[in-house]
C-alpha cells in the first residue's frame, strides 16, 4: 500500500505549526517539552563546562606557582581567564577573593629590573629616591605585575619627553640620536646638516661646508 508523502509531511508540519503558534499565543496545542534524551544531552552539555576536581587542582597548581615566582597580578591575571570558561567559578572567586588581600612587594629585585631595563632603553637613568617614586605610583594605580609596571614607567617616559616619538626616531635614521638637557628630556636639536659641493667632489677637493 502506498503511503501519500506529501500530505504526511503536510499533516506533520501543521501539527508542529500549530503546538508552536499554540505555545507562542496562548491558544490551543501541547506545550513543548524536551524528552528524556534532549533533556540528557543538555545536562551532558552542563557537566562539560563544569571544572572538574582535577582541574581545579591543575588550575590552582599554575596560579600559586606564577604568584610564588613575584608576579602575584600576573598569577591573578592568568586564574580571572578561567573565570568565564566554567559554570562553577566559585572556586575561581574565592582564590581571587584571598590573594587580592594580600600586598604587591615593589620593592623586589623583579620590579626594580624592570625599570631599570625601561630607563637603560630609553638612554636614561634614575636615582633610588625615582624609584620610590615609580613604586609609590604603581601602588597607587592598583599596579600587581612587572607587566602593568612596565608599561606606567614607558608611558611616564614618553609624557615626559624622555622617549623619542615616532617622528623623532625617523629623523634620527638621517640625523642620529637628538641631543638631550639636564633632566634627560629630548630636545629635538639634532647636528647640523652639512652641505656638500658637487663641483668641488668632481674636482677631488673637499666640498663640505
Amino acid at each position: 500500500m502506498a503511503f501519500p508523502l506529501a500530505a504526511i509531511a503536510g499533516g506533520l508540519a501543521t501539527s508542529l505549526g500549530g503546538s508552536l503558534a499554540g505555545s507562542l499565543f496562548g491558544g490551543g496545542g501541547t506545550q513543548f517539552q524536551p524528552s528524556e534524551t534532549m533533556q540528557a544531552l543538555s545536562d551532558y552539555g552542563l557537566g562539560q563546562i563544569k571544572a572538574s576536581k582535577q582541574q581545579k587542582k591543575s588550575i590552582k597548581s599554575q596560579f600559586r606557582s606564577l604568584a610564588r615566582q613575584g608576579n602575584r597580578g600576573g598569577a591573578e591575571a592568568f586564574l580571572s581567564s578561567y573565570r568565564d570558561r566554567f559554570s562553577n567559578p566559585e572556586f575561581i572567586d574565592k582564590a581571587l577573593g584571598k590573594s587580592y588581600k594580600k600586598d604587591v612587594d615593589l620593592n623586589t629585585e623583579d620590579f626594580f629590573n624592570v625599570a631599570d631595563r625601561v630607563y637603560k632603553q630609553a638612554g636614561v637613568g634614575f636615582s633610588g629616591e625615582d624609584y620610590q617614586n615609580f613604586a609609590n605610583q604603581a601602588k597607587a594605580f592598583g599596579i600587581r605585575s612587572p607587566q602593568a609596571f612596565q608599561d606606567m614607567l614607558r608611558q611616564d617616559l614618553i609624557a615626559s619627553g624622555k622617549i623619542m616619538t615616532p617622528e623623532q626616531e625617523r629623523l634620527s635614521y638621517m640625523f642620529g640620536m637628538p641631543s638631550r638637557d639636564a633632566s634627560g628630556m629630548i630636545t629635538n636639536m639634532y647636528q647640523p646638516l652639512r652641505r656638500i659641493d658637487g663641483n668641488a667632489i668632481a674636482q677631488g677637493t673637499p666640498g663640505v661646508f
